[in-house]
Order: C-alpha cells, then sequence, then structure tokens
C-alpha cells in the first residue's frame, strides 16, 4: 500500500477548509437575507415565516429533483420508510419553522445567541438517553455551564431591556428543542437506513415542503395578524425571496 502524496492530503485539506467558509458563510448569509425580508420595520414586511420555510423546502425538492435528471441510469434512489419519513418531517418543520419565527419576532443577536443552545441540549439528550449515555469530560462540561449561563445573562438582559418580549423567549425555547432533535435524529437516520444527507433530504424536503404549505399560511395569520393572500409582492422583495432560497439550497 503506496503512502499518500503530499498534493492530496493537501488537495482534501483545502477542499474541508472551503466547504467549511462555505457553510459558515451561507449560514450567516441566510440569516440577514432573512430578516431583511421579513422586518417589520424594513421595506418589504415579508412577515410569513412558516411560508417562507415551505418555499425553501420546496427549492430544495426541486433542485434534488432535477440533480436527479443527470444521475447515471440504473442509479437506486434512496429509500426511507414512510413513518420515518414524516416522523422526521413533523420535527424538521416544527425546527426550521420556529428558527424562522424567531427570527421574525426577536432581535438578530437574541436569534444567534439562543441557538447556541442546541449543542448543550443535544450533549443532555445523548448523556440520558439510555441506548447512547454518552459520557463527557470535565472541561466539556464546563465549556458547556459557560454557554448556558451566557445565554441565560443575555437573555435576561433582553426581557429586562424590553428587547425582546416572553412570547419571542418561548418561540426561540421552542427552535432550540426542536432544532436539537432534528439533529439527533438526522444522524440516526441516516445510520440505521445508510444514507448520506443529500439522500435523506431528497426524501423528505418534498413532505416538509407540502405540510409547511398546507399549514404555514394559518400560523402565520395567527402570529402576524396578516394573511399572505393580501401580500403586496414587489420586485425587491422577490429578488430577496429568490437570494433567500438560493443561500438556502447552497
Amino acid at each position: 500500500m503506496g503512502a499518500q502524496h503530499p498534493q492530496d492530503s493537501g488537495s482534501k485539506t483545502a477542499a474541508g477548509v472551503f466547504a467549511w467558509m462555505l457553510n459558515v458563510t451561507s449560514s450567516v448569509a441566510i440569516v440577514f437575507a432573512n430578516k431583511v425580508l421579513m422586518d417589520q420595520k424594513g421595506d418589504y414586511r415579508f412577515t410569513f415565516a412558516c411560508t417562507l420555510s415551505a418555499i425553501h423546502f420546496l427549492t430544495a425538492a426541486a433542485c434534488i429533483k432535477g440533480s436527479q435528471l443527470f444521475k447515471p441510469a440504473g442509479e437506486a434512489a434512496p429509500r426511507l420508510p414512510w413513518k420515518d419519513t414524516l416522523y422526521f418531517s413533523v420535527v424538521a418543520v416544527v425546527s426550521i419553522s420556529s428558527l424562522n419565527l424567531s427570527l421574525l419576532v426577536n432581535p438578530v443577536g437574541l436569534y444567534q445567541v439562543a441557538k447556541l443552545l442546541i449543542i448543550p441540549f443535544v450533549c443532555a439528550v445523548e448523556f440520558f438517553h439510555p441506548q447512547i449515555q454518552r459520557r463527557f469530560n470535565s472541561a466539556t462540561v464546563a465549556c458547556i455551564a459557560v454557554v448556558v449561563v451566557g445565554v441565560a445573562i443575555v437573555t435576561v438582559n433582553d426581557l429586562g431591556s424590553g428587547v425582546t418580549h416572553l412570547m419571542g423567549v418561548i418561540v426561540a425555547g421552542v427552535s432550540v428543542l426542536s432544532s436539537g432533535m432534528q439533529q439527533i435524529l438526522c444522524g440516526t437516520m441516516q445510520r440505521q437506513h445508510k444514507l448520506q444527507s443529500h439522500q435523506l433530504l431528497a426524501a423528505t424536503s418534498p413532505v416538509q415542503g407540502a405540510m409547511l404549505m398546507l399549514l404555514g399560511p394559518w400560523v402565520d395569520a395567527a402570529v402576524s395578524g396578516n394573511w399572505i393572500g393580501n401580500y403586496q409582492l414587489t420586485s425587491g422583495a422577490v429578488g430577496v425571496l429568490v437570494l433567500s432560497c438560493s443561500i438556502s439550497v447552497a
């Protein structure tokens, strides 16, 4: 067995760094694009967070379907049992909808800070789950404790200063719990059904998009008091919406 060429190792490292930078950039960009689109004091005021999530999922489903047209003939499509598809889709729908609702009703700072609690939540579930029982060293526990205390301080401060309100904190809490569960389910189902991440997305994104398109407008109306059918769509709003959808599938 020959030794690995240094150039090959360097290429893999560069590819990994590029993928990491692309992931970070897209994660930040989509937050600001969505905030510009949904900001109630902004120019567009597209206060339909759940419907926006539906559009994202349907865009992803369409892109995946289009990419499958270029697959080699005879290549088997990923299969996921309907029970697991529905279970994962419900959790994912709650996750992405609550995240977008949190971005709608909270300032960007609190939205981002609250997301830091996802990792401590996942660690807690893995620690107490009888089939996982993952253990963490003292340094990791100390870091998790610092994150939890820091988020608590920021949340109490924002509540006291009137930057946010109790409903915003509740929505942020739901987003943390559901997003943590989605991450755990994602890893579990990929291992159980031997799926890669894009295959899991291909199997579930059409279902998630359909669920949100049916339920999203009603949830949006209850939260914002506005019906999406009455929204006056402008060319600027369309541009930001297209940008948001493009980043979501990047």
